[in-house]
């Protein structure tokens, strides 16, 4: 909450700063960054089965990390932008549309993804949040059964999905972080490097974050991993990474 208590104040003092005017991105950003907290605590039951709970358990790192630098790292957009004049801020139409796109499918991704792998781990026929049989499919796309999810039965007992989101990246919920995150920087254009720390940062630390998951899961699901991995060959971008 602190998060979004520093974009309303960052908001405000960039008004104080240059006679009551405040720049569009500035509000675009926060919005969605209100969405972004809204989202997590909407969903919270699903944080349970995400690489934070399941891996870094709770300790220093993370209470530290809550409490201090999530709210004033990842507030650095608005913060740069409450200290630079409106007047210097003025987006495109077609570049504030792209930021929106990417603002908006990196949101939608990250949450999808998230609740499919969710979903599954409490019952595997479902993928999409949805059971097989569904109406609005049937009326919306003329499908008549979803297809059921594709996944590895380990030897140790739990499965490795691979359909819907999964089948196309193996972390697509830190993809479409890095997306709307992308957005997010855009958003202050380019007169300063500042605001894009936030991004050369989330990018490193999900690299990093995605080889440790990788090289957990090979110690953990050894063959069974080697034959994931083999399906699904790209970590976050098909294609290119």
């Amino acid at each position: 909450m602190l998060w979004i208590l520093l974009n309303i104040s960052f908001i405000k003092k960039q008004k104080q700063n240059f006679d009551g005017h405040y720049s569009l991105s500035i509000i675009i950003i926060t919005i969605f960054q209100i969405l972004f907290v809204t989202d997590y605590y909407y969903f919270e039951e699903a944080i349970l089965t995400t690489w934070d709970i399941m891996e870094e358990k709770f300790g220093l790192m993370m209470i530290w990390g809550d409490i201090v630098f999530v709210p004033f790292f990842f507030s650095i957009q608005t913060h740069y932008l409450s200290l630079h004049s409106p007047s210097i801020q003025t987006l495109s139409t077609s570049y504030l549309v792209f930021c929106l796109c990417l603002c908006i499918s990196g949101f939608l991704l990250f949450r999808i993804s998230n609740l499919q792998k969710h979903h599954f781990s409490y019952d595997s026929s479902y993928v999409w949040g949805l059971s097989c049989y569904n109406y609005f499919l049937q009326q919306l796309f003329g499908m008549n059964r979803c297809n059921l999810p594709k996944y590895i039965q380990t030897k140790r007992g739990p499965k490795i999905l691979y359909s819907g989101c999964w089948g196309i990246a193996r972390r697509m919920s830190l993809t479409g972080d890095i997306l709307q995150s992308i957005g997010w920087c855009l958003l202050c254009s380019f007169n300063h490097f500042i605001p894009y720390t936030y991004i050369i940062y989330l990018t490193v630390c999900f690299m990093h974050r995605e080889r440790r998951d990788n090289e957990v899961c090979q110690r953990k699901f050894g063959s069974d991993w080697k034959a994931y991995t083999n399906i699904v060959q790209w970590r976050f971008f098909p294609n290119i990474y």
